[in-house]
């Protein structure tokens, strides 16, 4: 059986979906956190939104003495895995990048989903993505195939550190992801980076207006001492 984990504050995970993963990206490289943001994963439907705390799954590549029988298809990490997530958690795979197979498809998915999953990254290939993108569902891949899983992978480890698009990604750590891909947030940081993206989308939308109205970016990019003081003002008014 897989580790269960904490689970994430429904809060914090509801407050981070009114942040853009470029805005979580910005904010952690402001902490000094540079090396978060996956390279190539993008959503399957676009316009999906994800945040969830992450349970890894690890694929390794396939070899002849490694083989899933029906006596031990229970007890087969990818199986562990889905059957471990909860409401709120986003399987993150490890694919090691290989898109010459898929990971799994619509079936696995759809169990995913009954479970309450918030979602599925991975740095491989979906199959069945005809019916995926018909789901309101959130899956992050960095292609699709046909092919199933076993053609190239073998399912090793569940919730333990792993690689997925150049990114480490540790149980529990939160992802937010949208058109412009996926970032991971270690999980320690999650109420903070939370704070501070909130903060920054607030501020934007601010200068986004200054901006509709005639201002040059020179006045309002940063914000100025007296654009500040106005904002607080706006702010006022929203509440």
């Amino acid at each position: 059986m897989a580790t269960q984990l904490k689970p994430a504050p429904t809060n914090l995970l509801e407050r981070l979906k009114d942040s853009s993963s470029a805005t979580v990206v910005g904010v952690l490289n402001q902490m000094g956190y540079r090396f978060v943001f996956m390279q190539g994963v993008l959503p399957l439907r676009p316009g999906s939104k994800l945040v969830g705390q992450a349970v890894t799954l690890r694929y390794l590549p396939r070899r002849e003495d490694h083989v899933v029988t029906q006596e031990t298809r229970p007890s087969y990490a990818q199986h562990v895995a889905i059957e471990s997530v909860q409401r709120g958690d986003v399987l993150v795979v490890d694919a090691r990048g290989v898109v010459d197979a898929a990971i799994f498809g619509d079936l696995l998915v759809s169990r995913l989903r009954y479970r309450g999953g918030a979602g599925l990254v991975t740095d491989g290939a979906l199959r069945d993505s005809p019916y995926l993108r018909t789901l309101d569902f959130p899956c992050f891949v960095r292609s699709a195939h046909g092919s199933a899983h076993n053609a190239w992978h073998f399912a090793m480890d569940v919730n333990l550190p792993i690689a997925c698009g150049g990114v480490l990604v540790e149980p529990g750590d939160i992802l937010v992801g949208d058109d412009d891909g996926v970032v991971v947030i270690p999980g320690a940081l999650g109420e903070e980076v939370a704070d501070r993206a909130l903060d920054q989308e607030s501020k934007e939308t601010f200068t986004r207006e200054l901006i509709d109205r005639g201002a040059s970016i020179n006045d309002v990019h940063p914000l100025t001492p007296e654009m500040l003081a106005q904002y607080q003002e706006w702010l006022k008014s929203r509440r």
